[in-house]
């Protein structure tokens, strides 16, 4: 019988070519992007998974409350780390990290060749870390002991990248690399961080390891992440519940002075990358929301593919209707027949599959490339494939579907009464025709939310990325400033900047510590001049010179530019002239931007209180993203700070030129530094990647969701088409046009698209507004996100259909008419 039911489903698909490829190519489609959607989801899944103590090792944030600060913030004092170790038996281990950006913005690592040639690169992911960092989470080693490895002040370990980069193919234990001309031996190589890590990291240095002291016993400076491993079987409610006691014995007095309130929680290792939402994280999260939302887009995917099959299947269901009648009158059973259809499903099934995996064996190094991520690499790396029960869900899921989509189609065509279709007298069920119309407007509904989320996710990153900024960002050039080498430093800013200035094709430059895109890294209190500390709170204080306001364009909405002979050391005089941004000006409750000028205004730093005139208010301006909302700043001016970034206006006119002058001026101002440089619109956007690489994941999975759900109006058209060639035979004979034909078939389809409509704009409206606010300036719900999805739909339908009805209109009545 086994035997039999094959030859006849290989028959069926070889009579039917063109109904079997839209059937086997829609279900191949849709497994397909499921499975793509399944690894992009598991790589999520599996942020920090490969810690072997993963399960017990905790992050611990900070939340603020009170006049000083507001809201939870990931960083935190460097000596929680150390005091919860000593005073918690729960506490086993502790490692505290910080990119040592929060100390220079900019560390050249060099080596010499042996040969007279230094091999110089400024590297941008050097973290300091306690020497506990490398047992409590598991980096694997290539060489060197990860117990050992940073106990010495003057050791580093690398990557295996960093590795090939400085020393090729030798060892690199033991060799020397200087960091700003600080050497240090390389006491290990660790296997490249992977890239399902929430921190990534190329070289590690001992925390404190210019001054092994200085800062990391403060209960202040919250620049620092701190880790802590529980001991197995911990509850961690338990050790939160000791906190406020803890809290109190060492920030008590000082929560007292300053008038505000913290406490701490713990976060575990494995809830970081996906339900973080703090500020300071190392890098922009996933988002658990988007996962769950990917999944229901790989079910609609998956369940589109198999609403076509049954509306192919059905719509084949005539030509076989002689077929299971003669069958019947020999002696077959229902059940029989049952088991032939659904054995049927499962060949069609089984080659769409294998055509889904082709797929993704193809196309996967694309798709890796598209969203920026290696998900194939982490899956095979991390060994789920080997494992029996992934295979045993997999074909689970796959035999589940392939009868559930196989039991409908079967029990129509096994239900025939052969008396009645021997005799060609069978007329389509009323309920059936209206189950399959009612599956293609759901497939409608599904494809109109897709459509219209997929403009919603690109209007706002365009708007994102032309909005105002608030400055000028086209054709702004930034270099790093190297780090600080002798005592010639200074000078050599000022001849660089001056020669900058002399080139007509740039004009202006300015030195700064921060630039827009970028985190604001001074942070410290300010209040106004007569008012005690418990008025204190936090904003950001940024370092500028005379001409960093013109060279951005920025505009003042009150007072002056910071004074030309305004530059003093400020933490020697205590006194400065400075600028505050509009979000401030409110914040320090100035009823308006002329009432702050000429105002005094105190703000703290490591060297004391400096009391500050404000001289001009800055216009509001975007230092981040427009996810996040205008951040109150200050910025002032001083003599001995070294400046992190070098802003110029650069002409488009011979632009490969005036950069490489820019190139050989630098090289030859600061012979000993490596070159870095970058367009400030570049680096601004790099903020939204993440928005984008999702918003590419979704626009691809709802392009291949509307391919599925075209292919399904294929086999719906085609049925009904077929009920009634005979009609359109008689319309044609008694005058009807092509086009009246055309659009006989067409109007159900356009009746089945607003029913969709309706269905989803509520639908529409609510997923919009929940995703828009994530961000603190995002687009308004326009018409056209509500009418453009409708509008398009009904366009890619009636294309995919209208050649089928045009053909059936053309054809000579006399065919559908002489059997009458």
């Amino acid at each position: 019988m086994f035997k039999n039911y094959l030859k006849i489903a290989f028959r069926n698909l070889l009579k039917n070519k063109v109904y079997s490829l839209i059937n086997i190519f829609g279900l191949a489609i849709g497994m397909a992007a499921c499975f793509f959607i399944f690894q992009y989801i598991r790589f999520e899944l599996s942020y920090d998974k490969f810690h072997v103590n993963g399960n017990n090792i905790y992050r611990v944030p900070i939340t603020y409350a009170g006049g000083f600060s507001q809201g939870t913030n990931i960083l935190n004092h460097p000596a929680v780390g150390p005091a919860m170790k000593a005073e918690f038996p729960e506490v086993v281990a502790q490692a505290r990290i910080t990119p040592t950006s929060t100390f220079e913005k900019t560390i050249t690592v060099s080596k010499d060749d042996g040969n007279g040639n230094v091999i110089r690169f400024n590297e941008s992911r050097i973290f300091s870390a306690d020497p506990s960092f490398l047992t409590m989470f598991s980096f694997p080693f290539l060489e060197g002991d990860p117990a050992t490895a940073l106990n010495d002040p003057g050791n580093t370990v690398i990557s295996e990248s960093i590795a090939r980069k400085y020393f090729g193919n030798s060892s690199a234990l033991n060799q020397t690399l200087n960091f700003n001309g600080f050497p240090l031996k390389v006491a290990g190589v660790f296997k490249d961080v992977p890239e399902n890590s929430h921190i990534k990291f190329d070289l590690l240095v001992k925390m404190g390891m210019g001054d092994a002291n200085f800062g990391l016993t403060e209960w202040g400076w919250p620049e620092f992440y701190n880790y802590v491993q529980l001991a197995p079987g911990t509850d961690p409610k338990k050790v939160e519940a000791k906190f406020p006691a803890f809290v109190s014995k060492y920030l008590g007095a000082k929560m007292k002075e300053l008038n505000f309130q913290v406490t701490y929680s713990l976060q575990s290792l494995g809830d970081i990358h996906l339900r973080s939402k703090n500020s300071g994280e190392l890098e922009v999260n996933g988002s658990q929301s988007i996962i769950y939302f990917l999944g229901i887009l790989g079910v609609f995917i998956i369940v589109i593919a198999w609403i076509n099959y049954i509306n192919l299947s059905t719509a084949k269901s005539m030509e076989r209707a002689r077929e299971v009648g003669l069958r019947k009158v020999v002696g077959a059973t229902r059940m029989q027949l049952t088991a032939q259809f659904i054995f049927e499903s499962l060949i069609i099934n089984c080659i769409a599959l294998l055509m889904a995996m082709v797929l993704v064996i193809a196309f996967t190094p694309y798709f890796e490339q598209f969203i920026g991520k290696h998900i194939g690499e982490a899956f095979f790396a991390s060994g789920l494939w080997k494992r029996w029960y992934f295979w045993a869900i997999f074909f689970a899921v796959f035999i589940a579907g392939a009868l559930q989509v196989g039991a409908y189609p079967a029990f129509i065509l096994s239900s025939f009464k052969p008396i009645i279709v021997l005799k060609g007298k069978l007329l389509p069920a009323k309920g059936g025709i209206s189950l399959r119309k009612a599956l293609v407007a759901f497939q409608f509904v599904l494809s109109i939310i897709l459509i219209a989320g997929t403009i919603t996710m690109y209007s706002q990153l365009s708007y994102m990325r032309n909005q105002e900024l608030g400055y000028k960002q086209d054709q702004l050039f930034v270099v790093k400033v190297p780090p600080p080498g002798d005592s010639t430093f200074f000078s050599k800013i000022s001849f660089f900047k001056s020669e900058i200035e002399r080139n007509p094709a740039i004009g202006s430059m300015t030195a700064s510590k921060d630039i827009p895109g970028s985190r604001i890294y001074g942070r410290n209190g300010v209040r106004k001049a007569g008012e005690d500390k418990t008025k204190n709170f936090v904003i950001g204080l940024t370092e500028i010179d005379k001409d960093f306001i013109p060279v951005y364009q920025m505009k003042l909405a009150a007072g002056t530019n910071i004074p030309e002979d305004g530059k003093t050391n400020v933490f020697e005089t205590k006194q400065a002239k400075v600028l505050i941004n509009e979000t401030l000006v409110t914040k320090l409750g100035y009823p308006n931007n002329e009432a702050a000028l000429h105002e005094r205004v105190i703000f703290t730093s490591w060297f004391g209180d400096i009391n500050c005139e404000i001289v001009g208010v800055v216009k509001n301006y975007h230092q981040r993203s427009l996810k996040d909302k205008y951040e109150s700043t200050l910025f002032y001016y001083t003599s001995g700070a070294t400046p992190n970034y070098f802003s110029m206006n650069v002409g488009t006119k011979d632009l490969a030129k005036n950069l490489a002058y820019v190139e050989g001026l630098y090289k030859k101002t600061f012979p000993s530094a490596a070159y870095e440089s970058f367009f400030l619109d570049d680096h601004f956007n790099r903020q939204y990647q993440a928005d984008q690489q999702f918003g590419n994941i979704f626009g691809l999975f709802t392009i291949l969701a509307i391919i599925v759900a075209c292919l399904g109006l294929i086999g719906l058209s085609t049925y009904a088409i077929k009920l009634r060639t005979k009609e359109i035979g008689i319309r044609k004979v008694l005058g009807s046009t092509t086009y009246a034909i055309v659009y006989l078939f067409s109007k159900d389809f356009i009746q089945l698209v607003g029913i969709a409509a309706v269905v989803a704009f509520p639908i529409i409206y609510l997923g919009a507004n929940e995703w828009l606010s994530n961000f603190a300036f995002h687009i308004s719900l326009s018409w056209f996100i509500f009418a453009g999805p409708p509008l398009l739909l009904l366009m890619i339908s009636l294309l995919t259909i209208g050649w089928q009805s045009f053909k059936a209109a053309l054809a000579n009545p006399v065919n559908s008419l002489r059997n009458e």
